[in-house]
């Protein structure tokens, strides 16, 4: 399950810097977006696994 998030995550990641790339504001906005929510859900998921131990 771990292994899956952090595939989700690196995945969301790489699309997020593909629309920064494109250069129109809408792209690169949505691209910070999912950029933000995809490290801040490894973060909080990094906590809850360390609370669970």
């Amino acid at each position: 399950m771990h292994r899956k998030g952090a595939l989700v995550t690196g995945y969301t990641i790489c699309v997020g810097g593909l629309l920064l790339t494109v250069g129109t504001d809408v792209a690169v906005a949505l691209g910070i977006t999912l950029v933000v929510l995809a490290v801040g859900a490894t973060l909080v998921g990094a906590g809850a696994d360390d609370s669970q131990r």
